[in-house]
Formats: structure tokens, C-alpha cells, sequence
């Protein structure tokens, strides 16, 4: 058995739902609206990765994706190289990741130093890195060909900053658990002609940290549709770490570092060849962590993907929670990319699945809980699960950064 089988054997041995309450924005006496601000959107919607309807692979390319591996498969068939049952399975296979991954979510989390948040965009990324602009300035920015985003943390007053003072566009606004916000539109940032709309976040609990979430279409205008991204999800996704502590363990593995949730017992320690595994457990939760020796040279988003598809859809049957619906999320944690998969079953059985490497090992963590018997909500479990370190996280991000504009 392969390798990649034997992790995921290991690691196994609905609709989601959501309050309506729309973004709750409230602007002081002669400031603008915050743009793109729509009522009808729920002020959580960020919290299901798929809920943007917009496909991140344009509906023509979606197509012509399917297209060409149903040509594929129907090639090999005529050729004798594959028979009809198995090209069918493959092309079920095929359409349900293409699926995924057409409606996956980013999130990044920036957590060196004192700053401790993340944020959540409903776009797809490939591209990531962790900036040091100054000593009292860090940004992680994600992107890809058409996209830029980042999350960038500052001692700095940002009303007193450039960014906002030049901003064709701007003003502030007033939000839940937020004790100062601004927002701005501006044809620059860090000198280079990248058009974004921001938005800066005070956390009441720690008034001296401010947080910019930024958000560009690379060379176009901003956009109504970038407007309604940013006030809609972005903003609202703006979130302090700091609770996580409250809920779970930080457990150091060698050189990587997971959360447990706090009251989960470990039940088995042992090693199969060169496979690790970890189990622990709880009343109507189980937590697995798998280790395994790294056996490709991808470049680990590359590789997610193709193990989601290969290993996890088509392959691994008994992975999968059946009849669940399946969301995913790629995970920058300070610049080191993840893959998360979420299967949550209101009332009922739910898993959460996360892939990640290091420059020596694969890790599968893969956490099966039934929902509403157990101490914590599906969200918090799930922001347990999309938290990752490493001690070497500086050498990682050296050797699988491939730095976008900035």
C-alpha cells in the first residue's frame, strides 16, 4: 500500500446554516457609507467557505476544465487504457474536486510576534508570503495571477499613515468587538501602481494593535464586486487569536506545532514503519495527527490538490463523512500554506480534515466530532484546526514563498 493510503487509513481507523443578521456597520456623523455594505448578506457568511455563488474559476474556464479531462478519459477508453467503469469513477472523482475547489476560501492567519488575527477571503490563491516593512510593521499577503490580498499588523496609526491620507476614497466606521475602523480606496500601495481597497481594525482589548486587510484585482479598478467582498466577508472575518488559548493546547511535535482542544486525552502513540500516529480522545470527539516521511518534491499547494483528489475523493472512500456536503479553504499560517477540508453535519456526526507538510514530513490531522454533544461549536473546533507553527517556519517560507507584487 502506498504510503499516502496507509497516512489516510490511519488517520479514518448537509447544508450549512447560519443567522441572517446582516453586517452591522454604523458610521460617525458626516463619514460615507463603508461601500459595497449590503444588508442582505449575513454579517457571518464568511464563516462557510463556499458561500460566495461567484466561482473562483470563471464559469467559461470551469467548463473547458471538465471538458478537457471528460475528452481524456473517453480517449483512454477507446485506446483500451482505461475501461468504461473506471474512467466514470475518475470523472465522478473529478467534477466533485473541480467543484471544491471552484468555491474554496483563503484564510490568513498572522501570528509572529505580538500580533495574533486572521482574516478570511472568499478567493482562491496559489502564491504567499510573510513581509517584515519595518520594526513596528509585519504583513502576510496571498495571490495569484488576478488577486492580492494581505493581513498586515502595525503599532502605527493608520489614520496618521500615508495609505489613508492619499486615499482617493475613505472614512470610518464603527463595528462589533472593533473600537476603530477605517476604510480607503487608493490607485497605490507600497508605491507600485496596485489599485486596493483596505479597511484598518482596532480590537477593543488591545487598543496600541491595528490590523490592515487589503484587497486588489491587481490592475483593474477597484470594483462594486471588490467592495461588496471586503465589506461583506473581509471586514467581518477580521477576527483576534487570542480565545484560542482559552479553548485548546498548543502540542509541539517535533518541528510542528497543532492545537488540541482542551479536555481531549491522549489514547495511542505509535509507529507503524514510518508512519507516526497520535490519537486522542474525548466524550463524542476524536482527534487523530498522522506524521509520515514527505515523498514528493511538489510544491505543497500542488501537492494538496492532487492528494484531495487522488487519495482523499477517488480513492479513500471511508474518508469522507457520506452524503456530507464538503468545504474547503487553503490556510496561510505566517506565510506556510495548508489545505483545510470541512464536512460539518448539524446535530450529526461532522469531521474536519487538514493537509499539511514541512521540508521533511506530511501530516494529516483529521478531527471527527458529533455536533451539539461536545464541549465547543463547530467554529471554534474548526479555528483549533486552521491554526498551525513550525520551528523552522522561517527556512519553510525561504524555500515555498514565490513572492507576488506587492
Amino acid at each position: 500500500m502506498k504510503l499516502k493510503s496507509t497516512l489516510l487509513s490511519l488517520a479514518v481507523a448537509v447544508a450549512f446554516t447560519m443567522p441572517i443578521n446582516a453586517a452591522q456597520y454604523t458610521v460617525p456623523e458626516g463619514q460615507p457609507p463603508v461601500p459595497g455594505a449590503d444588508a442582505s448578506i449575513p454579517d457571518n457568511a464568511y464563516q462557510n467557505y463556499r458561500y460566495d455563488k461567484t466561482r473562483n474559476i470563471p464559469t467559461a474556464g470551469y467548463i473547458a476544465l471538465k471538458d478537457k479531462v471528460h475528452k481524456k478519459l473517453e480517449q483512454q477508453i477507446n485506446e483500451n487504457k482505461r475501461s468504461v467503469e473506471d474512467a466514470k469513477k475518475w470523472e465522478k472523482s473529478y467534477d466533485k474536486y473541480l467543484d471544491l475547489i471552484s468555491y474554496e476560501s483563503t484564510i490568513v492567519m498572522l501570528h509572529e510576534g505580538d500580533y495574533k488575527a486572521k482574516m478570511t477571503v472568499p478567493i482562491s490563491v496559489v502564491d504567499g508570503y510573510l513581509k517584515k516593512i519595518d520594526k513596528e510593521t509585519i504583513g502576510a499577503y496571498v495571490g495569484e495571477k488576478n488577486v492580492v490580498a494581505g493581513l498586515v499588523g502595525t503599532t502605527k496609526k493608520v489614520e496618521n499613515e500615508s495609505i489613508y491620507k492619499t486615499a482617493q476614497r475613505k472614512g470610518e466606521f464603527i463595528y462589533p468587538g472593533i473600537s476603530k475602523g477605517y476604510w480607503g480606496i487608493t490607485d497605490k500601495y507600497t508605491n507600485e501602481n496596485l489599485p486596493i481597497m483596505f479597511a484598518t481594525v482596532t480590537f477593543n482589548k488591545y487598543p496600541t494593535q491595528h490590523y490592515i486587510a487589503i484587497l486588489s484585482n491587481r490592475d483593474q479598478p477597484v470594483t462594486k464586486k471588490l467592495e461588496s467582498t471586503m465589506a461583506n466577508f473581509v471586514i467581518p472575518s477580521i477576527q483576534s487569536l487570542e480565545n484560542l488559548d482559552n479553548t485548546s493546547d498548543a502540542i509541539t511535535w517535533d518541528n510542528f506545532t497543532y492545537r488540541l482542544p482542551k479536555g481531549m486525552i491522549l489514547k495511542e502513540d505509535r509507529k507503524l514503519n514510518k508512519v507516526l500516529r497520535r490519537v486522542y480522545t474525548s466524550n463524542d470527539m476524536r482527534l487523530v495527527v498522522v506524521q509520515g516521511p514527505l515523498a514528493h518534491k511538489n510544491k505543497p499547494i500542488s501537492q494538496y490538490t492532487h492528494t484531495i483528489l487522488s487519495s482523499i475523493i477517488h480513492k479513500n472512500g471511508d474518508v469522507l463523512l457520506k452524503d456530507v456536503p464538503i468545504q474547503g479553504a487553503v490556510i496561510w499560517n505566517n506565510g506556510v500554506p495548508s489545505y483545510l477540508l470541512d464536512q460539518y453535519n448539524p446535530g450529526k456526526l461532522s469531521r474536519i480534515y487538514h493537509l499539511i507538510q514541512d521540508d521533511k514530513n506530511e501530516y494529516f490531522i483529521i478531527l471527527s466530532y458529533v455536533d451539539g454533544k461536545v464541549k465547543y461549536n463547530h467554529l471554534e473546533l474548526r479555528n483549533m484546526m486552521e491554526y498551525l507553527d513550525f520551528k523552522n517556519v522561517n527556512q519553510l517560507r525561504s524555500k515555498i514563498e514565490k513572492k507576488i507584487k506587492k
